[in-house]
């Protein structure tokens, strides 16, 4: 276990430093993803019109009476006690918890978690001169969810890197929950700014296992030209969990993939 936690903490303050035994293929990759992306940036502007906009507003219109016609539903009284009963254990797998991650109680409330924040850094090698890292960091207020996502794509001396802040509702079943959110996703390298999709879950398992995965959609022009899904297998060790997994990024249709090594802690 020591081994592990050794490989781990060498690993992760890679994103920083630079791949000096690498050739400059990754470079080259790197570049060509970024004029893809300058260039789709030019058609952009070609892409929005008048009608666009009206389709735009049409829509909110929807979505807006939909969500009163759920409040006068009694519905929405049912979503009320799932979000004010939902609770948390103070990280996975917890002593003295009862239950893995999460619970509906209905008594003594005050003395369970009403809140969950986990924060994570995965490093991955594409295998082709270009290395990757995540960092993620995922909060519940009972069944409101919020995540941050941040990726650094790097080779020797080029990089490229995004961030994304999104919202969204939870489902939690037992030991499985799954999360939907909309949010802004950011091209950092080339200020790049994009409305954003997303879904994730989590399993937990025996043994202090538990399947993470995460799926972030950016859209250009219309299309969704970012796609980012994160896997991977964990083990919990008190607020400690490391893992390993599989990365895979499609960005303006250039993929960058490979396997991981993932750290997280629970708050």
């Amino acid at each position: 276990m020591r081994v592990i936690w050794i490989v781990l903490l060498l690993f992760l303050p890679l994103s920083t430093v630079s791949a000096d035994d690498q050739d400059n293929d990754g470079d080259e990759k790197i570049l060509e993803t970024i004029r893809k992306i300058q260039e789709e940036e030019e058609e952009e502007g070609n892409y929005y019109d008048d009608d666009d906009d009206d389709d735009c507003c049409s829509g909110c219109d929807l979505l807006f009476d939909g969500c009163l016609e759920l409040l006068d539903s009694g519905l929405a009284e049912i979503i009320l006690q799932y979000f004010v009963s939902l609770r948390f254990a103070p990280y996975p797998y917890a002593d003295g918890a009862g239950y893995q991650f999460s619970s509906l109680e209905y008594r003594h409330l005050e003395k369970q978690k009403a809140t969950s924040v986990c924060a994570s850094a995965d490093l991955s090698n594409h295998l082709d001169g270009t290395y990757g890292n995540v960092n993620r960091l995922t909060a519940q207020l009972t069944a409101l969810h919020l995540n941050v996502f941040n990726q650094t794509i790097f080779a020797t001396s080029e990089s490229l890197s995004a961030v994304s802040v999104n919202a969204g509702l939870s489902l939690f079943i037992g030991n499985f929950d799954l999360n939907g959110f909309a949010g802004t996703y950011l091209l950092t390298t080339t200020g790049t700014f994009m409305f954003c999709t997303g879904l994730s879950s989590r399993i937990f398992l025996p043994g202090n296992l538990y399947l993470d995965v995460y799926n972030l959609n950016a859209f250009l022009n219309g299309r969704v030209r970012f796609v980012h899904l994160l896997a991977s297998l964990n083990y919990s060790i008190w607020r400690f969990s490391i893992g390993a997994g599989y990365n895979y990024n499609s960005i303006v249709g250039d993929i960058y993939h490979g396997p991981c090594i993932k750290l997280s802690f629970w708050l």
